[in-house]
């Protein structure tokens, strides 16, 4: 309040008070982003007493970012390896950012009041006391409430994540905990039933836990933050769209982005047609082995990267697409068209592979 106070009576002061804080915090060695995002807060909150700081604030390098410049997704051994030392609830927390895409606070929100349920992944079933995957890969619904940028979407689990999914799910039940649709994905640890501050009562675990354990599971051999687990997403499904596995449109979807996909799945009220969602599931199942990379031995991957290359090489001719209507996808899908990609105007790129130009 003192802050409000002395801005509403003397806007110059406060201003240049400001500005000798970002000197001071850039003496400090504070990085760019932190700056930038400190001073939003404070012209926030000036904001909500009617005071709007006029001069231009600069920032030097305000678009570096120091701490990223040395980081790299982590490649097969490493995921191996930190999935391979870590618990049930941190393994399943790393999956569902590196094997699905989401955002932690999608996992839990900023203060534990919402996040993940089990209703999202509606293939995930408890039946007779046991969790059980009736469809893979299963399908996981991404809530307005949840998505950064305010849009429902969807994305799949892969079969390696599944599976410690489950297997985190069997060890909550075995302990007697009750698991219903409306029961957190990730929850707190029942044993803790006390000294959890602000979290008392809360069936959500907040962000900031659900990054303390990926970090946790980093270190001290890794300085990763865990955003580098849904960079690792997009890295690898960009691999797979190099080799004709996926469309972009799906993989920008998967992220939860807004491009070509998003708009006309909103624009449908979340609803897209059967047979995409089939060909968008089918793109993903293919494209699996590239996220659970902890499940493949060197051998396995030298070899899936050797017949890869062969594929390319005898098939590089064969490929034949065409680009027709959007609303016809359904048509091209159910006679082996797979969808490229989708391009404005309502129109989408189909491939083939051993059709004639007159089959078409």
């Amino acid at each position: 309040m003192q802050l409000a106070d002395l801005a509403i009576k003397d806007l110059r002061a406060v201003t240049d008070l400001i500005q000798d804080h970002i000197t001071w915090m850039e003496e400090q060695n504070k990085s760019p982003g932190y700056i930038e995002s400190t001073v939003t807060a404070i012209k926030s909150w000036l904001r909500h007493f009617d005071v709007e700081i006029k001069r231009r604030i600069k920032i030097n390098e305000s678009e570096s970012t120091p701490t990223l410049e040395h980081e790299r997704v982590p490649n097969e051994s490493e995921i191996s390896e930190i999935f391979n030392r870590t618990s049930l609830r941190t393994a399943i927390e790393m999956s569902l950012i590196a094997k699905a895409g989401l955002r932690p606070q999608v996992l839990g929100n900023h203060d534990g009041t919402d996040g993940l349920v089990i209703k999202d992944i509606a293939d995930i079933v408890i039946e007779d006391g046991k969790a059980m995957c009736v469809a893979t890969p299963p399908r996981i619904t991404i809530r307005r409430t949840l998505s950064k940028a305010r849009h429902q979407y969807f994305t799949f689990l892969t079969e390696g994540g599944t599976r410690k999914l489950l297997a985190y799910l069997n060890d909550r039940l075995a302990r007697g905990e009750k698991i219903g649709p409306d029961s957190a994905v990730i929850a707190p640890d029942t044993s803790y039933k006390v000294y959890r501050g602000k979290n008392t009562g809360k069936k959500f675990l907040p962000t900031r836990r659900i990054s303390q354990d990926v970090r946790e599971a980093f270190r001290p051999r890794f300085r990763w933050r865990p955003y580098v687990l849904r960079a690792f997403f997009d890295t690898q499904l960009l691999m797979a769209e190099s080799r004709g596995k996926i469309a972009h449109d799906f993989r920008v979807f998967f992220m939860g982005h807004k491009g070509s996909m998003e708009a006309r799945y909103t624009t449908n009220k979340g609803v897209l047609p059967n047979a995409l969602v089939k060909e968008m599931k089918s793109a993903f199942k293919r494209s699996q082995e590239f996220l659970d990379l902890e499940m493949k031995t060197d051998d396995q991957l030298e070899i899936q990267d050797h017949e890869t290359g062969e594929v390319e090489t005898t098939t590089a001719h064969q490929a034949i697409q065409i680009i027709t209507k959007l609303d016809q996808a359904e048509k091209m899908i159910s006679q082996g068209w797979r969808l490229v990609a989708i391009l404005p105007g309502e129109k989408a790129v189909f491939e083939n592979f051993g059709f004639r130009q007159d089959h078409v």
